[in-house]
């Protein structure tokens, strides 16, 4: 391949990137939507020509400069990416269909299967979740696992027969040039180590809000756990934009402004109920969109997404299009975003913007690290699982999951819900690891500019020119570059 058709592949990719992004978009706030995914990659592009790979295999292999073996190997991983989402495409809107019409059956009441989770987590009466566990459960048999192996299936043969992997876990190290054991060991450690500190906080917090032991509940009553309604009262839908724009202004970032950052709060009951940042142009036209249901839930999933809005906006123009829409993992990206999320843990920022008062911040501080503790531990659970669910090959055996989950969070699983759970491309690894580099960001900033980093324009400052790069550098390259810091697992000692 020479450069002339090189540069063709790499257009083509940022257009489909960009259409595919608008399909998300549109998707996301229920406009009627014409085209599928295998709409937009259609037999015929020039990103599934079969000899593709291996032409972009022999030009990085026999590239001497590393920058630019980096840029070609990011195009041929976008390329296998696509190529197994095209394969899977008829079985993945097949899904999405069932996920958008299906029904559960709760005391006579029908609720559609998109909007089981923001049910579950507002849900008071324990027997009703448990009765919703129970169509879940139905439900996943008889429609969703059965497409769910299908998808494997058709995903394993391509990276195993086409693309010569030894297995799916294999393709994915060689994705982010990592070893899922040496990640295996730090997280095992990482389990050991809050063990103590996670049921010290957890079994109290789980008994005085459900009533039931720990060890009586499963993933149903964990999502009614996980939303922390008690001081909803501070964060009506009309204040959710206020907070917002006070936020980002401290770090000088107007909102009101910005037009490239598009916010779109409207309780339209046709939009999916998970909150997503979508970038049309990277940077230029960032579309950040949520379904409000009224309280922190709300803020919480806003200040998430913004995180990422903060970060994909600030990327330049100017850099190559291998480091604005492509990468070998997000775990930058996520980081950005949970570091806001993580605002949530800072009594200052509680008080001074969201206008807690001081009593109360201590309390949402507090209770927000649990919660967060709770979450690392569970997606360390499922990178164990799906780690050996990989390794071994068995995908009709859900005891990998089972186990997996009841040791990191103490929770029952069901063995009908894996599937479902599971995160493509291993990215419950991902989130571990922004977890851990939200953790350091935050440190650093404390120690740069005070416990009130967000309201320093000299911090805003300081992550803009990680964004500036893109997403040229990995995490542990940013970490080290701008803080002068080494990845590591966040500490949760008793306070």
């Amino acid at each position: 391949m020479n450069e002339k058709e090189y540069h063709k592949i790499v257009r083509a990719l940022e257009e489909t990137h960009r259409n595919l992004a608008l399909l998300t978009l549109n998707q996301s706030i229920g406009a009627s939507v014409n085209k599928k995914f295998s709409d937009i990659l259609t037999e015929d592009s020039i990103l599934l020509r079969p000899s593709l790979i291996n032409d972009l295999r022999m030009m990085a292999d026999s590239s001497a400069d590393p920058e630019e073996q980096d840029r070609i190997e990011r195009v041929l991983i976008s390329c296998m990416d696509l190529a197994i989402e095209a394969e899977n495409s008829s079985l993945s809107d097949m899904l999405r269909f069932y996920l958008e019409r299906g029904r559960m059956v709760v005391q006579g009441q029908k609720i559609p299967a998109m909007d089981i989770v923001p049910w579950l987590q507002k849900q008071d009466v324990f027997e009703l979740r448990e009765e919703m566990r129970n169509e879940i459960g139905i439900f996943s048999r008889a429609i969703i696992n059965p497409i769910l192996l299908s998808i494997l299936d058709l995903t394993i043969r391509k990276v195993t027969e086409q693309f010569g992997f030894e297995n799916y876990a294999r393709y994915t190290e060689n994705k982010r040039s990592c070893s899922f054991e040496d990640w295996q060991r730090t997280f095992l450690s990482f389990l050991s180590n809050t063990d103590d500190e996670y049921y010290k906080r957890t079994r109290p917090w789980a008994e005085e809000r459900l009533g039931r032991p720990l060890e009586d509940l499963n993933r149903c009553h964990a999502l009614r756990l996980l939303r922390i309604d008690t001081f909803d009262k501070y964060f009506s839908k009309s204040s959710l934009i206020e907070i917002i724009q006070k936020t980002f202004a401290g770090l000088g970032l107007d909102l009101n402004r910005r037009k490239d950052i598009i916010i779109d709060e409207k309780a339209d009951p046709r939009k999916n109920p998970n909150a997503i940042c979508v970038p049309i142009e990277l940077p230029g036209k960032i579309h950040v969109i949520i379904k409000p249901i009224g309280g922190l839930i709300d803020l919480e999933a806003l200040l998430h997404e913004m995180g990422h809005a903060f970060f994909l906006s600030g990327f330049s123009v100017d850099a190559p299009v291998e480091y604005r829409r492509l990468y070998r993992t997000a775990a930058l990206d996520e980081s950005l975003a949970f570091l806001f999320t993580q605002l949530l843990e800072n009594p200052l920022w509680l008080m001074d913007v969201a206008k807690l008062k001081k009593s109360d911040a201590e309390k949402l501080s507090a209770v927000s690290r649990t919660k967060r503790l709770l979450l690392i531990r569970r997606h360390i659970g499922k990178f164990m699982a799906e780690k050996e669910l990989f390794q071994y090959g068995n995908f009709k055996d859900s005891g990998f999951y089972c186990n997996w989950l009841n040791r990191s969070t103490g929770f029952n699983y069901e063995p009908d819900g894996y599937l479902i759970d599971m995160d493509p491309d291993f990215y419950s690894a991902e989130y571990v690891w922004a977890w851990a580099g939200a953790e350091i960001l935050r440190e650093y900033l404390e120690n740069s500019f005070g416990s009130d980093w967000f309201q320093s324009s000299e911090a805003g400052s300081f992550l803009g020119k990680i964004s500036l790069e893109g997403r040229k550098n990995s995490l542990e390259q940013a970490l080290s570059k701008f803080c002068g810091a080494t990845l590591s697992m966040p500490q949760f000692s008793a306070n």
